[in-house]
């Protein structure tokens, strides 16, 4: 069973009943440790479809690395469009930023995006297989 609203979704394998009627849910209340907080993230968005009859935000924190990814994903776009660096900067942190910073002796801001363009190109080329384990 697949329950979706806007880009959330929960699924959900039923075996033994027919999910076309009530149906009264059984689950393992001991689990292997690595599937622990799965399991009970998997319980509380029951317990809030049947509380609200529908997928909350409050269910599907944001992914940790997300604001990375952006900066990688957007760095990689804009290199690939052929932007220089500094150009790349400007559009990510703005255009004040970069001219306060880009030419800084630590080289801070230039090294954070050529290992952003770094990262995009390694996760195009088969890298992204890592979140899938």
């Amino acid at each position: 069973m697949l329950l979706r609203e806007n880009c959330r979704s929960l699924q959900i394998a039923v075996s033994g009943a027919s999910v076309l009627g009530p149906l009264r849910l059984y689950v393992d209340a001991i689990v292997q440790p690595q599937h622990f907080k799965f399991h009970v993230a998997a319980l509380q968005f029951l317990n809030d479809v049947n509380g609200c009859g529908r997928l909350s935000v409050a269910c599907f924190p944001p992914e940790h690395r997300g604001a990375r990814l952006r900066i990688v994903l957007q760095a990689l776009d804009g290199s690939l469009a052929g932007a220089s660096h500094q150009e790349v900067a400007i559009a990510l942190f703005g255009r004040c930023r970069v001219e306060e910073d880009w030419r800084h002796p630590g080289g801070h801001l230039r090294d954070q995006v050529r290992r952003a363009i770094q990262r995009g190109r390694y996760l195009m080329g088969g890298g992204y297989r890592q979140f899938l384990r």
